[in-house]
């Protein structure tokens, strides 16, 4: 009630001043209407926005927001979450194993070759000697698709032992 009191103060303060300028400036009746007009309209405008300030929660606006420092997020990276689904998906079925783990695997398999001076591709014995027996029989050259495509896949294992060689490489 205080800032509503404050507003009609305040068009009672703009109102006697209209009157003492008509009073004293009898010719200029219509400027001094208009401006009085405005100065009241601004002050009812001033109290609605006032009013509606204080009734809405105070959010932080979004240009506000865009300057706020950004929370890190636990989010995991897409390309982790796409080998552990391939990775899932390969302890399921040998189509699995064949089209979705042995690629990557064989693409970090052949550059960790490389870095020690072996093509996978052109000297693939050398290769398997540098490798175990379990990562070869994924990544070797000539390994074929599977006839049956829902045979069991890799168990976890399996490919844990194969991450065990990739690592030692």
């Amino acid at each position: 009630m205080k800032r509503i009191d404050r507003a009609i103060a305040f068009g009672l303060a703009v109102s006697a001043w209209a009157g003492i300028v008509l009073v004293l400036v009898p010719g200029r009746a219509s400027v001094v209407g208009h401006v009085w007009l405005v100065l009241v309209l601004a002050i009812g405008l001033a109290a609605a926005v006032g009013a509606l300030l204080r009734a809405l929660p105070m959010r932080p606006s979004a240009f506000d927001a865009a300057f706020a420092p950004r929370r890190r997020t636990r989010a995991r990276p897409a390309s982790l979450e796409r080998v552990e689904r391939e990775v899932a998906l390969a302890s399921g079925t040998a189509f699995d194993v064949h089209y979705r783990l042995r690629p990557p695997v064989r693409t970090v398999a052949s550059a960790l070759l490389v870095r020690r001076g072996v093509d996978l591709e052109r000297a693939p014995e050398r290769a398997q000697t540098m490798v175990g027996t379990e990562l070869w029989d994924l990544i070797r050259p000539e390994r074929a698709a599977p006839d049956d495509r829902t045979a069991p896949g890799l168990s976890l294992e399996a490919i844990e032992r194969v991450v065990e060689e990739l690592e030692r490489l």
